[in-house]
């Protein structure tokens, strides 16, 4: 698939589902909003599309981490990711940006499959709200990666 065959794609898939979205044609992205059940509340969702047939999601997070807290924001988003299975955190250590990305590679395909395009999407939306409230009590100091990993995933079985 070309790039202009993966943004037909997607803004297929987009209209469907009833997203409302704006796309930047001059930079191949795709912006929109979603509504986070958890702390956060609202994250901006950014969809590149990429001239090697690929595109990547990005959701990101409303708010950012406060340097003082940094290292235990990383600590809880390096827990988190480990065992995900479609994507990861990421999180700019000088700027405090937060975001869940995910990657499709297009290349071969004739059709992107709209399942492929709802995972691709919404992982990071339903990974962004498991996490969130962590995330928020992290960024602002009221917490420690330990006790917010546990409040997320449960006391660890081994």
């Amino acid at each position: 698939m070309d790039q202009e065959q993966i943004v037909d794609a997607l803004r297929d898939w987009l209209d469907k589902d009833d997203w409302h979205y704006e796309y930047d044609a001059e930079n191949h992205v795709i912006r929109a909003g979603v509504i986070l059940d958890c702390k956060l509340r609202n994250a901006r969702v950014f969809i590149h599309i990429r001239e090697d047939d690929s595109y990547t999601v990005n959701i990101i997070s409303p708010i950012s981490g406060d340097p003082k807290n940094m290292g235990e924001l990383v600590k809880y988003v390096a827990m988190a990711n480990f065992g995900l299975v479609n994507g990861n955190f990421d999180v700019n250590v000088r700027t405090g940006e937060l975001r869940y990305k995910t990657y499709v590679n297009c290349k071969d395909l004739e059709k992107l499959p709209d399942q492929i395009i709802k995972d691709s999407i919404c992982a990071g939306w339903y990974v962004m709200e498991y996490y969130g409230d962590g995330i928020a009590a992290l960024a602002m100091g009221f917490s420690d990666a330990e006790a917010e990993i546990k409040k997320a995933e449960g006391p660890d079985e081994d």
